[in-house]
């Protein structure tokens, strides 16, 4: 899973890096989830090698990796997962999920 994160109107650029780091830590606890990350946006480039299109502004971006669609389904029927959602409501003000699926043969989902 890709989530493009914006955090809430009004919130300091501390107050949400703090925010992230602590959503980074609970993440450990998770049953299924694989890898959880969050990268902070320090620019949004826009000298592009093709049309660059523009998606509002962006302040971090989070990923979720999972083993395989039987960890997927363990992470989605967690009470810790719907805990840590609840966490994340919190400190993001807006997202935009995407449920990624790799270019080969890999089964891992994303």
């Amino acid at each position: 899973m890709l989530y493009l994160l914006v955090k809430p109107e009004g919130m300091s650029v501390e107050t949400f890096r703090a925010e992230c780091l602590r959503h980074c830590e609970m993440s450990h606890d998770v049953p299924g989830l694989h890898k959880y990350e969050v990268r902070l946006i320090a620019e949004q480039p826009t000298d592009t090698h093709v049309p660059f299109f523009d998606i509002g502004h962006v302040d971090a971006i989070g990923e979720c990796w999972f083993e395989n669609e039987a960890a997927y389904a363990r992470y989605l029927a967690s009470d810790i997962r719907k805990a840590w959602f609840e966490h994340g409501k919190t400190f993001i003000g807006q997202l935009k999920p995407f449920r990624t699926a790799p270019v080969g043969g890999n089964d891992t989902a994303g």
